[in-house]
């Protein structure tokens, strides 16, 4: 058939194309546009308004209510022997088309999703505003749970007095090294039998170690 003398095409939705060169593809395909795809034409029908030289120029009509309305649309037709064929073969002409709002779908679709959108986003706020919270108040657990497990069991370091009644600090109890004929393993303090207190156990172990240290360094004074 010579394109430029079809008059008319009828295209239905779910129907396909007839092919020869090519595979069949449905008669009617929404591409896009303001208004979706989810609300398809039953029936269009497309009119030659007339030849520009190189192709038709259609115009296309279907039952669409008022918030709806054709945008863009191409008319294809399979050429018989070859793409550009002025002869197409019968029945093989589809329809590419988007569909838009018209200005009275354009104020339903925003009055109808003010309140929508409005609730949506005041719920929104309210639960981010929510997970912030939670948020935080996991955040201060764990720092008390840090500062109870780190710092609060630290216990303060005990420098206890030596002989001429007077308290060394601790780091000088815990720096001095012993001197000669002393084992590490009898004390941690220093010449004069200090030793730090360390730990919470406060058992015998603290005053024996005191005890046997004083006793060693008499014994060592008197040997020199």
């Amino acid at each position: 058939v010579l394109l430029r003398e079809v008059q008319a095409l009828t295209l239905r939705v779910g129907q396909y194309t007839t092919s020869r060169r090519t595979a069949a593809v449905p008669q009617l395909q929404c591409t896009g546009g303001t208004a979706g795809c989810s609300r398809l034409p039953e029936v269009v029908q497309c009119y030659n308004k007339g030849w520009d030289g190189y192709d038709v120029q259609w115009q296309c009509k279907a039952d669409l209510e008022n918030t709806y309305r054709f945008g863009q649309i191409e008319v294809s037709c399979e050429g018989y022997d070859y793409p550009d064929d002025p002869y197409i073969l019968r029945g093989s002409c589809s329809l590419l088309f988007r569909l838009e709002l018209t200005e009275e779908g354009e104020r339903k679709v925003k009055n109808s999703g003010s309140f929508g959108s409005g609730y949506y986003q005041s719920r929104k706020d309210s639960s981010d505003s929510g997970a912030g919270a939670i948020v935080i108040i996991v955040l201060l657990v764990l720092a008390f749970g840090v500062y109870k497990l780190f710092l609060c069991n630290q216990q303060p370091q005990q420098s206890f007095g030596d002989s001429d009644g007077f308290a060394r600090p601790s780091w000088q109890s815990q720096q001095a090294p012993p001197p000669p004929g002393f084992k590490s393993s009898f004390t941690e303090g220093d010449s004069f039998g200090t030793s730090a207190y360390r730990g919470t156990n406060s058992g015998p172990g603290l005053w024996t170690g005191l005890g046997v240290g004083t006793f060693l360094g008499y014994l060592a004074g008197s040997n020199r």
